[in-house]
């Protein structure tokens, strides 16, 4: 009972696991104007593959494209994180094609078009480590007088990437109002790991060469591939300058998914309370073909854009409902905690368990196009991405979460469309920016102790997101 106790105490101080917590991190959304074809109502845009399938009725035009972030920088760092001058710092950079896609425009009395595209996301790429290597009163001086060598480490990856292959047709209600439905295979793969070896040498009254070691590990991996599908219906309506857009996305459906999980803790000769006899103790487990149960949720998306001369005002925005909390990979229950005496393993599920919950978010998006010169238009836009991250929605604290970005992100597009008889070019610079002072630390090395399993009493810092690409665009008329 000592070791369960213990245990669930660990759960408590250090229950953490990672990924990107954002709706509208893609360019390639109802609110990424610049990029072709990401809109909710028409954008005057021809020949692209549509956001909103209803505006594929609109192409008259067969094509195909190519988009592409050619460079991406990223930076993620979290201000002492593992302690006071300890940041958590993770940087990015890679090429990344984004979409390739293509229209085939049917003519006709009501025009019908179909459309296809893959699209591989800019996912996810979060690896930080730190370490603390420093004689500090770490154990109670009553039975380990004065400061002792300690040794912190801290690592943890997560790596998320994220293709969507994409199956829409749009057809012609009346002269003024379009539909369109998609269809929406997505390939999710997230690999992921964090780390902590914390330990410290006793101080003992004697010259003892080899002092007994005073230590607390854990280990918890999760490598798992979820292929799901979702469903769009959308709706468009066009009348002179005005044009009004409506999409509704389905929660994503499991059709296959295979997880692997592994799990390490140790405590060796920590004295929790300092009278109390000193704890040892040993969990592991790794469980293979574990099903995941990964959750996206219904969303609606209202847009709408103004002609004014040669340009355009565009707004959209987009509900996304909440999610309660769930297990998205619960593994089976089996030995965990050691010795397996049949007793000790009844908690091996609720402890390894990955679990996962969205708040409601409400994102927004602005842009406007204008003439630069003849056949070359000028775009800006800005959109807000809000985090769904919210730990107030579990109803416990054991499992891992699956958190990163708890800040809110903002983003915007500066560029320009080249339009020629046979093909359009798009390129422009992106840029992201994400704050918050109120970010969870993982561990700290500035106070470990025996009373706090060598973890420090981790509070809240801040964290800054900073991200820029150059995204290009090639559009080919058929």
């Amino acid at each position: 009972m000592q070791k369960i106790k213990f245990l669930s105490i660990f759960l408590l101080l250090f229950s953490t696991a990672y990924s990107q917590d954002n709706y509208w991190s893609d360019e390639y959304n109802a609110g990424g104007f610049l990029s072709p074809g990401a809109v909710i109502a028409f954008n005057r845009d021809s020949g692209v593959f549509f956001y909103n399938p209803a505006l594929l009725a609109l192409t008259r035009k067969s094509s195909a494209s190519i988009s592409a972030n050619i460079y991406r920088y990223e930076s993620i760092r979290i201000k002492d994180g593992a302690g006071i001058g300890k940041n958590l710092n993770s940087t990015s950079t890679g090429i990344v094609p984004q979409m390739i896609s293509g229209v085939i425009a049917l003519p006709g009395k009501k025009p019908f078009s179909l459309g296809y595209a893959l699209i591989r996301s800019a996912g996810f790429n979060y690896q930080v480590s730190q370490r603390q290597d420093k004689k500090m009163n770490v154990l109670d001086d009553s039975y380990s007088p004065g400061d002792e060598y300690f040794i912190g480490q801290y690592s943890n990856q997560n790596i998320v990437s994220n293709t969507q292959l994409s199956l829409s047709a749009g057809f012609t209600l009346s002269p003024k109002f379009t539909a369109g439905i998609s269809i929406e295979p997505q390939f999710r793969k997230q690999n992921y790991f964090e780390n902590t070896d914390n330990k410290t040498l006793l101080n003992v009254n004697n010259d003892s060469i080899f002092p007994p070691l005073v230590s607390f590990g854990s280990y918890y991996s999760v490598n798992y591939t979820h292929v799901g599908i979702r469903f769009k219906a959308g709706f468009s309506y066009n009348e002179n300058n005005h044009h009004l857009g409506l999409l509704i996305t389905s929660p994503l459906l499991r059709l296959w998914s295979n997880a692997t999980l592994l799990s390490d803790i140790t405590i060796n000769n920590i004295k929790f309370v300092p009278d109390a006899p000193a704890l040892s103790l040993l969990a592991n487990s790794r469980q293979e073909n574990l099903k995941v149960a990964w959750k996206t949720p219904v969303s609606v998306a209202l847009g709408y854009t103004y002609d004014y001369g040669k340009g355009q005002i565009y707004v959209a925005t987009e509900y996304f409902s909440k999610i309660s909390q769930y297990n998205a990979i619960y593994p089976r229950d089996g030995a965990f905690l050691r010795p397996d005496t049949g007793n000790n393993n009844n908690t091996t599920q609720s402890t390894l368990r990955l679990k996962d919950a969205h708040k409601q978010v409400i994102n927004f998006a602005l842009g406007v196009s204008f003439p630069v010169k003849e056949n070359v238009y000028g775009y800006c836009s800005a959109r807000t991405d809000f985090t769904y991250a919210d730990n107030s929605l579990f109803s416990d604290d054991q499992g891992a979460t699956s958190y990163t970005s708890y800040w809110n992100n903002y983003h915007m597009q500066v560029g320009a469309n080249f339009k020629k008889r046979k093909f359009n070019l798009r390129t422009g610079l992106l840029f992201t920016y994400g704050h918050t002072n109120s970010y969870e630390q993982p561990i700290d090395f500035t106070n470990p102790k025996d009373t706090n399993l060598l973890l420090g009493t981790p509070g809240l810092t801040k964290a800054t997101h900073f991200a820029v690409g150059f995204m290009m665009a090639y559009v080919h008329n058929l």
